[in-house]
């Protein structure tokens, strides 16, 4: 038990020092907050000497936010987006999907892209009805409305239907559920991407996200677009383990942002390439497509390093469990040599993938989503697996967000 203490504790110390490096995009943000923040507090220390012929540097009681000309929920937002007074298990408090700081600039944003049209796609059968219902509910609380459930089979319509939900049919032929996994779930995958292209083929740009994903908060779609990349993808855990074993990373095709663009659709195009028939395992297929067919030339390396996972000092997961340790935190981009359509990977603290790691390794309250899995009978109850992923929706609200 105490060696088991000593651990924690060095896990904690080797976690700030990480936290500190100054390669990263946080600290550069934190610095140019500092020094502005310094400036105004002379620029306002100066004019203040001015009205009281005082020989202070300092205004007295001095108010930052007054400083910044904003409210003071502004300020917190400022302060927010550079993660100052946060922390984040994995390391890194993400600026990631803080749009503009503002309510005026999301208005801008929207009448900017006013015209364009964005989906939200969770997929559910008849077994993950109930998981369905939560997450729409969910997502509609969060103020989205631009969230569909795909119904891969007529009772999961019909039911949703019925309730006045946004669902979208895609129906599988001939569904194998005698085989569960080289079976229908293979069907479903294959489905999946078979609309993700189409969709895109529509000019809709959409969000494919899995329903047993928790969001934590609303972050208006159109900042992507505004962001400029073609596709987003968040950070998984080991799986292909072949492929990570290779390449350091995975990228998770349960939660990924696709911009309808001609260069989006050529990526696409490699995807379906390596999908033939009705059965595929999406997450194998992306994969295969990121590493082997894009070539990516990846942002801000230093000559003669390749991939993020040779970066030197580059921000991991800090723990011993098998799944989690030494993955990648920190946000990456790029470009495919191949399609010429932009990458972007998330920071993990924004699209939070860990097995397990609840509470220990929550997010920051920056977090976007997470996408628990593994987690302990302890916190879920037991329980079969629909009754774990339902319940895994309360734990991360009372563990992870203080609900």
């Amino acid at each position: 038990m105490m060696s088991s203490l000593v651990e924690e504790e060095d896990d904690e110390v080797t976690l700030t020092e990480t936290e500190t490096k100054t390669n990263t995009r946080s600290s550069l943000l934190r610095k140019l907050a500092t020094a502005s923040i310094f400036t105004i507090t002379n620029i306002l220390a100066w004019h203040s000497s001015l009205l009281s012929s005082s020989k202070s540097q300092t205004p007295v009681d001095f108010d930052f936010s007054s400083a910044l000309g904003s409210s003071g929920s502004s300020f917190e937002l400022f302060m927010s987006q550079l993660g100052i007074g946060m922390t984040s298990g994995v390391g890194l408090v993400t600026t990631d999907g803080l749009w503009g700081g503002d309510s005026d600039s999301i208005t801008l944003m929207n009448e900017r892209y006013k015209d364009e049209d964005i989906k939200i796609l969770g997929f559910s059968d008849r077994n993950y009805l109930p998981i369905a219902r939560v997450w729409y509910s969910r997502m509609t609380m969060l103020g989205y409305t631009e969230h569909h459930i795909v119904a891969h089979d007529e009772m999961t319509y019909n039911a949703l239907h019925s309730e006045n939900l946004r669902v979208i049919p895609c129906f599988i032929a001939n569904p194998d559920y005698g085989h569960p996994v080289r079976g229908l779930w293979q069907q479903i995958m294959s489905a999946r991407l078979h609309l993700t292209i189409d969709i895109l083929r529509n000019g809709t740009h959409v969000l494919i996200t899995d329903i047993d994903n928790i969001f934590s908060r609303h972050v208006p779609l159109v900042g992507f677009l505004e962001e400029g990349y073609d596709v987003y993808h968040a950070y998984e855990m080991r799986y292909p383990q072949s492929i990570y074993n290779e390449f350091g990373f995975v990228v998770c095709s349960g939660h990924q942002f696709l911009r309808s663009s001609p260069a989006t659709l050529e990526f696409m195009k490699l995807v379906m390439k390596r999908c033939r028939g009705s059965k595929c395992d999406d997450q194998v297929t992306y994969n295969k497509v990121f590493f082997y067919d894009l070539d990516i030339e990846w942002d801000g390396l230093d000559v003669g390093v390749d991939s993020p996972n040779d970066v030197r000092g580059a921000l991991r997961v800090n723990t011993t469990h098998a799944e989690n340790t030494n993955l990648l935190v920190e946000s990456v981009t790029g470009r495919s040599r191949v399609t010429n359509h932009t990458v972007k990977i998330w920071d993990r603290d924004f699209a939070w993938r860990l097995a397990g790691a609840i509470p220990e390794w929550c997010p920051s309250e920056n977090n976007w989503l997470g996408m628990p899995t593994k987690l302990d009978d302890s916190l879920t109850g037991a329980g079969n697996k629909i009754h774990k992923k339902i319940a895994a929706f309360q734990v991360w609200d009372t563990h992870c967000r203080g609900q």
